[in-house]
């Protein structure tokens, strides 16, 4: 998997709420100027302290990202880029409110001037170009993603939504048409998706909860025959799971994919591997 690179400082230039349960935060710097554009919905690592504290910023090298000695290492959490303005040297991050989270406190406490750091960007997608249409699916996580992916996808292709959230204040202004689910109605992503009638080849976007992305995926890559090119899943959390949990999870993927001889090359390579160790080595189709 390629590394990605380490920003210059950072700083916290803004921050309001979006919704209730999303928060926006803008980072600025120089270095921003002269980023290349970024695919949609790609990906950076933000890094981020405890009121206060300093920013400690880690140096690449051939066996990943080494930190001084004596030093408290800040938080680090994926984040999707929400937005880049080269003009300004801005970058905005959307921040899902879930649960008691270290990315949700600082995302409400943090305010102008605070230092942040970013490893990165990274990542992205785009559909392949026979598909003859796009779905999207997730919760209040994939939302910053698809929000991207709404504004940068051509605007003949045909796009079909379906976002879970806990209610309707949490609804945001997109693009294009969505098909919001509720969960205080008892509404659930997994079933949305499974009742949409889709056409024979399209290309899937999914994200969110690990347990509902692992569920879609097992249905559009088994019961509607989507291939592997055609299905990007993508778990960014998991219910009762923490986030150290998470990357545990990751690192077994890569042992066991050395293990096997396995190559793992694109973040979604870990996640096919991880996915298949979750599910107690449920087998899905190579293709």
């Amino acid at each position: 998997m390629a590394r990605m690179a380490v920003l210059p400082p950072l700083v916290v230039v803004a921050t309001r709420r979006v919704t209730p349960r999303m928060q926006r935060v803008v980072l600025g710097g120089d270095c921003l100027r002269a980023l290349e554009p970024v695919a949609p919905a790609a990906h950076v690592r933000l890094l981020f302290a405890e009121p206060g504290a300093p920013v400690v910023l880690p140096t690449p090298g051939p066996a990943g990202l080494t930190w001084p000695d004596g030093v408290t290492r800040p938080y680090a959490r994926s984040m999707t880029v929400r937005a880049l303005d080269r003009v300004r040297g801005e970058m905005t991050i959307d921040i899902a409110l879930h649960g008691d989270s270290a990315a949700g406190r600082w995302a409400t406490a943090t305010s102008p001037g605070d230092p942040a750091g970013v490893v990165g960007p990274g990542g992205g997608w785009t559909p392949p170009a026979d598909a003859d249409a796009v779905l999207l699916a997730g919760d209040e996580t994939a939302l910053p993603a698809i929000a991207a992916l709404h504004e940068a996808l051509p605007r003949h292709t045909a796009v079909t939504t379906v976002v879970e959230v806990a209610g309707a204040g949490d609804e945001q202004d997109l693009a294009r048409p969505v098909h919001w689910v509720h969960r205080t109605a008892d509404g659930a992503l997994v079933d949305a998706v499974r009742a949409l009638s889709l056409p024979d080849v399209v290309a899937a976007w999914v994200a969110g909860e690990g347990h509902a992305v692992k569920a879609l995926r097992e249905h559009l890559r088994l019961d509607r025959s989507l291939s592997r090119s055609h299905c990007h899943a993508i778990r960014y959390w998991t219910r009762g799971r923490s986030h150290e949990d998470s990357d545990a999870t990751f690192g077994a993927a890569r042992a066991e994919a050395a293990r096997r001889g396995i190559t793992l090359v694109t973040t979604q390579d870990v996640h096919e591997m991880s996915y298949e160790l979750m599910t107690g080595g449920f087998s899905i189709p190579t293709r």
